[in-house]
């Protein structure tokens, strides 16, 4: 049997936790730069347009598929009172912008075309990627109805 020793020096030591230290921090920092914004209510899933209009039929509406209309906004840094309400309205279908301050995302637009009321309406979704964060029915009338992304009979 042979029994075998090393002597540490305190240099070594220091020098072999350092670099343990910075594999540690450098892996938490590779971890955390994939831009992960919290989920919160998101739905996960909503990748393309065939998601988007499964998604609003699952609420009860129809869609016009060919009103379909997509851009890039960014949700501001700091909410104003029109955020602010806009928000409210999105916490109350269980979303939260906040976590998605600062972020680019996609808002998609589609035309209702079998709202009770029988006026123009439109829905818009707010996407993170593949996250559906937010959005809205409403109608185009001036003095019209804004309301979350919730059940058409409700």
């Amino acid at each position: 049997m042979n029994i075998y020793t090393i002597r540490l020096s305190k240099k070594l030591l220091f020098l072999v936790g350092g670099i343990a230290a910075a594999l540690i921090i450098g892996l938490i920092l590779l971890l955390s730069g994939k831009d992960p914004a919290p989920t919160g209510a998101a739905i996960d899933g909503i990748r393309d347009k065939w998601d988007q209009v499964e998604y609003l039929e699952q609420l009860g509406y129809e869609v016009d598929q060919g009103s379909r209309t997509s851009k890039k906004v960014t949700i501001p840094q700091q909410f104003d009172d029109v955020y602010l309400t806009y928000n409210q309205l999105q916490q109350e279908c269980g979303f939260d912008l906040l976590h998605y301050t600062g972020k680019k995302v996609d808002l998609v637009t589609y035309s209702i075309t079998n709202y009770p009321t029988g006026e123009e309406v439109l829905a818009d979704l707010l996407l993170y990627g593949d996250k559906l964060i937010g959005g809205a029915i409403y109608t185009t009338a001036i003095d019209g109805f804004m309301h979350g992304l919730r059940s058409a009979d409700k």
